[in-house]
């Protein structure tokens, strides 16, 4: 499971700490989400994204705010990262995403940025190979809102206007959060996404620095050398052995859990204490793959059957369930 620096959530937890209303302590948020309260104390720490999505969700849940993993990451000042300072001395929009591309591993090793660019918009969306973005929605706004935070603050006003795109279907929740960030925010969308206007990657960063940026560079570099190796937890082994048989027949829990030399219920437990499940992983493989087919042109009717579903039927309905969309309407969209 991928091990990811805590600064983010230390900033959560100042916000929190600031709310005006009656909740719960977050050291308790943290305990429920597993993690130990002293855990986020050490700056140098690390956790697993997935405690980070779990303390995030369930911080929106005892606030009963949906808005508050955006408030939180609209509110950030910038990480003192390695990587903010080298976006900072960039010359241009379009050198500091190739940057963000290649370094944030450094901090996140399962995060990655995709950026696309057309005659009328850059878009630029936040991957995860670990996290599904419709199980986990307030921790993907939370790092959405975090990189629009990040690019206003960066490129200043120069650059726009921006927009942001979200997968819900909840569009009372989109205007909530476009009043909160001052932008367009559209629901409905495949994804999640920062939308820049068109020659935005051509944008001069106004605190460029070509001398700074070759020292910064030499350090990123030996922290990448450096970077541990992640540890590869069970939950990684499953995710690995079901894309290892798509697309084809797909092996339910107990062959897994015997190929792996433990029973299920042995599996069942450590996949829990790793925050997710044999279904989720399953579901998020699966969906991956579908994508990538329909990307390739493969018929609905043909990706139901490599995936191992009954029919084509089952497919859409599972598939809107991953995505909010129907297969037709996710093709059209890409």
């Amino acid at each position: 499971m991928p091990r990811i620096s805590v600064y983010r959530l230390r900033h959560l937890a100042e916000v929190y700490t600031q709310e005006p209303t009656e909740h719960e302590p977050f050291s308790e948020i943290l305990v429920r989400s597993g993690l130990e309260p002293d855990r986020i104390a050490d700056p140098d720490a690390r956790i697993d994204l997935l405690h980070e999505a779990g303390v995030i969700e369930t911080a929106c849940r005892s606030l009963d705010d949906k808005t508050f993993a955006a408030r939180a990451a609209l509110a950030s000042r910038g990480p003192g990262t390695l990587l903010s300072y080298m976006v900072k001395a960039s010359g241009t929009v379009a050198d500091a995403l190739e940057l963000a591309k290649r370094f944030y591993a450094v901090q996140d090793p399962d995060l990655r940025l995709e950026i696309s660019e057309t005659d009328v918009a850059v878009r630029v969306t936040i991957e995860s190979g670990v996290i599904p973005s419709r199980q986990y929605p307030r921790h993907r706004e939370f790092l959405l809102c975090g990189l629009y935070t990040r690019t206003r603050q960066i490129v200043g006003p120069g650059l726009w206007p921006l927009s942001l795109e979200l997968e819900t279907d909840d569009l009372s929740h989109c205007e909530a959060i476009a009043e909160l960030a001052e932008c367009g925010v559209t629901g409905n969308r495949m994804g999640y996404a920062l939308n820049m206007p068109a020659g935005a990657l051509s944008t001069e960063i106004p605190t460029a620095d070509r001398t700074l940026l070759g020292h910064l560079l030499s350090q990123g570099e030996t922290q990448l050398r450096k970077r541990p190796e992640a540890v590869e937890g069970l939950s990684d082994k499953v995710a690995s052995m079901i894309r290892g048989r798509l697309p084809g027949q797909l092996p339910n829990g107990d062959e897994v859990a015997s190929e792996l030399g433990m029973t299920r219920r042995t599996m069942t437990r450590r996949l829990s204490a790793e925050g997710t499940n044999f279904k989720t992983l399953v579901d998020t493989a699966r969906c991956d793959v579908s994508k990538a087919l329909m990307i390739q042109n493969v018929s609905i009717a043909q990706i139901a059957f490599l995936l191992d579903f009954a029919d084509q039927a089952a497919f859409s309905v599972a598939f809107k369930r991953w995505t909010g969309a129907t297969p037709a309407r996710y093709r059209k969209a890409h």
